[in-house]
């Protein structure tokens, strides 16, 4: 399955840099959505459908309804539609494999810079093949929050609050756009945390198998595990992991 996963994803993705800045927003109910992000999610359903057993899909775009089968496919057809709508990098197409509730396979393609990010539970997380480990840093850290900060979000306030308490404590921020490209920075030890004001959590089952069999850890803001209706994550090296959650607690 996870081959023809990979290979299907690598050629949808391979097509996003050249439409990237000339698409429209058709997004109705919801501000941030592209036909192209509809048909990426059919067509990986379409995949999936051909699979033995009982599946599932949990896509943010056609699929919004977790049903709970013994293979459940998470989908995030397009992480990050405002970059990929304004022509910038870092957007990322995101998949993960639950099978009876536990996370199998991961995958996080930035077609930009044709970076295939892989986890597979057990057998660990991988950049375009290479394996990948976290960052074994406890100072000069640098950090990813995201996704946005401008009104009417709910978080705004606590997230900027989180943003100066990190940022006096000498810690690097950067804001790249794409969640689940966050996660695999950390994965592969670019960045020592990612802290996420999630308003979903369709790239963050990726990033958390990515990020723990890269050696990390990957919980909420309370050191709990990622469910469904999480709000609040922090990915990090495991190393400074604590230090980070008692920031934002405070």
């Amino acid at each position: 399955m996870y081959p023809k996963i990979i290979k299907k994803i690598l050629k949808l993705g391979s097509a996003l840099p050249k439409i990237s800045g000339h698409v429209a927003d058709i997004g109705e109910n919801r501000r941030w959505l592209t036909e192209t992000e509809i048909e990426i999610e059919i067509a990986l359903t379409k995949l999936i459908e051909t699979f033995p057993g009982k599946h599932s899909v949990y896509g943010e775009d056609l699929h919004g309804t977790f049903l709970p089968e013994d293979n459940v496919w998470i989908i995030d057809s397009i992480s990050n539609t405002i970059n990929f709508l304004h022509g910038m990098p870092h957007y990322s197409i995101v998949l993960s494999h639950l099978y009876k509730g536990k996370l199998k396979f991961a995958v996080v393609y930035d077609p930009s810079n044709k970076e295939l990010f892989t986890a597979y539970k057990g057998k660990g997380a991988f950049l375009n093949g290479k394996r990948l480990h976290v960052s074994g840093r406890k100072e000069d850290l640098f950090f990813l929050i995201g996704p946005y900060f401008t009104p009417p979000r709910k978080y705004r306030n606590k997230a900027l609050k989180v943003i100066k308490a990190m940022s006096d404590k000498g810690i690097t921020m950067r804001v790249l756009g794409s969640l689940a490209v966050h996660y695999a920075y950390v994965a592969c030890g670019r960045v020592d945390v990612a802290i996420s004001f999630n308003e979903d959590t369709f790239p963050e089952f990726a990033g958390k198998l990515l990020v723990e069999e890269a050696g990390g850890k990957f919980t909420d803001f309370n050191g709990g595990d990622l469910q469904i209706e999480t709000r609040g994550v922090i990915a990090s090296n495991g190393l400074i992991h604590n230090k980070v959650k008692d920031i934002i607690k405070k």
